[in-house]
């Protein structure tokens, strides 16, 4: 956590009353935070943010740690999705890592195509490419082969001649790692489109 970050939670939390040791920057651990948010467990995110705000919940200060978002869409859990994009949280749907790591690179890279479709339709950059590998959204579900995710990712725009640091585009992603359905559908999709 930068100084900046420190500085703001450390405000955060007097202004909500609350006296903690210095050590101790957020009122509810982290873990505990993305164990809610990979389970669904909806009612405790609530609760956090009903104590201590939606700021300890979406866990965005800290730019090399997940997000809650990121861990909820690697779960595939939509209830907490959901929950974190709505207005009483305010995740951000392209809250992206050091490395560019977005929360639909989560959901892609799991086969989630149902989170896949709710954070594009929150807004979600479909293209983005990690750093520096260059994986984009697409890379990742080809990479495990996930159909219905690529189908999803396709339907939606997702450019299957972008290439990864190995000048891969996804369908030879998905061919490298011996999915060849994946890679296949693909490549039906593009010279189709």
């Amino acid at each position: 956590m930068g100084l900046l970050s420190w500085f703001r939670a450390r405000f955060l939390q007097r202004s909500r009353g609350l006296s903690f040791d210095d050590g101790l920057l957020q009122p509810v651990p982290r873990n505990e935070v993305v164990d809610a948010a990979s389970v669904g467990n909806v009612d405790e995110l609530r609760n956090v943010v009903a104590k201590y705000g939606a700021e300890f919940v979406r866990l965005e200060d800290d730019p090399v740690e997940l997000t809650s978002l990121h861990w909820a869409a690697a779960a595939g859990n939509l209830d907490s999705v959901e929950y974190l994009l709505s207005d009483a949280v305010g995740s951000d749907p392209n809250a992206a890592r050091d490395n560019d790591f977005t929360p639909l690179h989560s959901a892609a890279m799991n086969g989630h195509a149902r989170v896949c479709e709710r954070l594009i339709r929150a807004g979600t950059g479909i293209n983005v490419q990690t750093d520096p590998q260059r994986y984009a959204a697409l890379h990742s579900a080809a990479y495990g082969g996930h159909e219905e995710a690529i189908r999803v990712l396709l339907a939606n725009g997702a450019d299957p001649t972008l290439k990864n640091y190995r000048g891969e585009c996804p369908a030879d992603t998905a061919r490298r790692q011996g999915n060849l359905a994946a890679a296949q559908l693909i490549e039906s999709t593009a010279s189709n489109g």
